[in-house]
């Protein structure tokens, strides 16, 4: 875990440039993190990446590893695409088969706008491998092509939808193994907007209280707060949205373009979860969550979201929490440059926060 920064001088340090990633974006051409063209032909683009992504995935796979796709109808009338990945025990002989498997909803970034589930099958194998876990990826509607809330509606219609596969037996469940159990862990996560789905989900989890319940989230390079509408005592360490304005991968221009293609509500708490609109204030909004792992960039403009949450979480409402901090480096920098060496140890950190939910959530049973 990170030394978090204590100091105004401290977070704004952890924006300067990591000599490891100005070297490589250099080598790039040191590309901005602007908009390459508009949002419906990125959107185009990526989509039309997708069958070369497949066809990747596929070559390699490992041979102990087994995925699945699905397609499950939600309340919300959208069909979800699920891919559902797990180890193999059958060629690997291990111990693990007999053992219960944590459950593990990792939703796709792309900023509400973009992408699909293969986004997240990689780190899937990881945890599958690792962890023992069972992965499922799923498909939300995007916009623009439909408006905030729909694909948090999608996000959460889709979760209850898993708990009531895990909380089924035998040939009542329809794509989950049957060593799938809650008990030994029910986590969802997310990197960008996939961690504002996860996050926002799971206060609706802990709302409805959910069965079974969540045991733990995983909230990677996230945006929770609304910018212009920053509670006051925080104002003073919300410093990234300035600071990283022109960060490499994204940057301001970005993230507005995308916003003006969802247009979202900002005063709802599906769109930024951080204000729960709690009468007691924001502390008491986020009481009784599950415990959280973060990932933070210094460089990303969503910094200071991930920092004042977690800590929220820790000092006031006494949640576990556990933080990794990536001085230098932007957002999501991983998925374009992942031969660095901190791509590869920003792996193992992910595993090893996984791994730290995981030992939350049996040491509750």
């Amino acid at each position: 875990m990170s030394t978090l920064p204590r100091s105004i001088d401290d977070i704004l340090n952890t924006g300067t440039m990591s000599p490891e990633f100005e070297a490589a974006w250099k080598a790039r051409g040191s590309p901005p993190g602007d908009m390459p063209t508009d949002v419906l032909m990125l959107q185009r683009i990526v989509d039309e990446s997708l069958p070369g992504l497949q066809q990747q995935l596929a070559a390699s796979r490992p041979a102990n590893i087994i995925e699945t796709e699905h397609v499950v109808p939600l309340s919300t009338g959208f069909a979800s695409r699920l891919l559902v990945c797990h180890a193999c025990h059958d060629t690997q002989n291990r111990a693990d088969s007999k053992k219960p498997s944590p459950i593990v909803i990792l939703f796709h970034g792309g900023g509400h706008v973009l992408g699909f589930p293969e986004f997240d099958i990689n780190l899937a194998r990881q945890l599958a491998l690792a962890h023992n876990a069972i992965v499922v990826c799923p498909s939300t509607r995007r916009a623009p092509e439909h408006l905030f809330p729909a694909m948090i509606d999608d996000a959460w219609a889709l979760l209850q939808y898993v708990a009531r596969e895990a909380a089924a037996t035998g040939t009542m469940r329809s794509f989950l193994p049957a060593r799938a159990d809650a008990a030994a862990g029910f986590i969802v996560g997310g990197a960008s907007s996939g961690a504002n789905f996860a996050d926002v989900v799971a206060h609706l989890a802990r709302d409805a209280k959910l069965s079974p319940p969540l045991t733990g989230e995983v909230l990677i390079c996230g945006a929770f707060i609304d910018p212009e509408r920053v509670p006051q005592q925080y104002v003073a360490r919300y410093l990234s949205r300035g600071q990283n304005k022109d960060s490499p991968i994204v940057n301001g221009h970005f993230l507005r373009a995308f916003h003006s293609a969802i247009k979202p509500d900002a005063d709802s708490p599906l769109w930024a979860p951080f204000n729960q609109h709690h009468p007691q204030g924001i502390a008491a909004g986020h009481r009784e969550m599950p415990p959280a792992y973060f990932q933070v960039c210094g460089m990303d403009i969503n910094r200071d979201d991930g920092l004042i949450y977690e800590r929220v979480l820790r000092e006031e409402c006494g949640v576990p929490t556990r933080l990794d901090l990536y001085s230098g480096f932007p957002h999501c920098w991983w998925d374009m440059y992942p031969d660095l060496d901190m791509s590869k140890q920003r792996m193992k950190d992910t595993l090893s926060g996984f791994e730290w939910l995981l030992g939350q959530a049996t040491s509750k049973s």
